[in-house]
């Protein structure tokens, strides 16, 4: 990989750093929330399906002490910035990363994850114009589906395990249909609106699999003030605080 093909990048003010490319797919807010939502305990093991250059691994590990993470990813190119962003950060004893098909899992990783997250491709392959390259997998369900990723994870939890997403919200009845068929069952749930006047654009949604949860709505989530600033909340999370 030619070193003008990306750009060394601060993720957070606790001195984490990532790789991008210059061109192609780069991390969004919506990976930032997802890291900071689900809850955690010490020596979680973790999976991240689609983790992309391996921004929500990097998050997720200044969370709390002894977890061990492994990043999935299909594409090559991501995949490798992903491994190397995890060198830079010495992160190796926390995070792993695995090139190849999240479908195509080992079986032997069956039922021991403590949790699974995922940023997952937003659209169906028949909606709207398609991007080109990169951006096209990681935003339309050409490699996956929103289902091959809810039975992923699904097949990959432990009993109690948690499953944490981050999705448009005109998907939310479809991924709670999912979820239903697969016994992950739906315990926290927060909508996020681009403005306090403005419908939900995202929602953030915790399951817990084989348990019967009360599901708890969460107070929404709002982007930008009415002067098209950050939130209060929005920079506490940017800071390191957790949803």
């Amino acid at each position: 990989m030619l070193q003008d093909e990306f750009v060394l990048e601060q993720l957070n003010q606790e001195g984490l750093v990532i790789l991008q490319p210059k061109t192609g797919y780069r991390f969004s807010l919506d990976a930032v929330l997802l890291a900071r939502f689900p809850a955690l305990k010490k020596g979680y093991k973790i999976v991240d399906l689609g983790t992309g250059s391996g921004v929500i691994p990097l998050l997720l590990s200044t969370r709390e002490e002894n977890l061990f993470i492994q990043g999935v990813e299909l594409q090559p190119r991501l995949a490798e910035l992903a491994k190397r962003s995890v060198t830079l950060n010495n992160k190796e004893d926390k995070i792993v990363i695995w090139e190849g098909d999240l479908k195509a899992l080992p079986k032997d990783m069956n039922g021991k994850w403590d949790l699974v997250v995922s940023n997952p491709p937003y659209f169906k392959v028949n909606s709207g114009k398609i991007s080109e390259g990169e951006k096209a997998i990681a935003r339309h369900e050409l490699k996956c589906s929103l289902e091959d990723v809810i039975n992923t994870g699904q097949r990959l939890l432990k009993p109690k395990g948690h499953f944490a997403l981050v999705h448009r919200a005109e998907r939310l009845p479809e991924v709670m249909s999912f979820l239903s068929q697969v016994k992950l069952n739906p315990w926290r749930l927060k909508m996020v609106h681009p403005k306090k006047t403005k419908n939900a654009e995202l929602f953030l949604l915790e399951a817990v699999k084989g348990s019967m949860q009360t599901l708890k709505i969460l107070p929404p989530l709002i982007i930008f003030d009415d002067s098209g600033q950050y939130t209060l909340e929005m920079e506490k999370i940017y800071a390191g605080f957790n949803i």
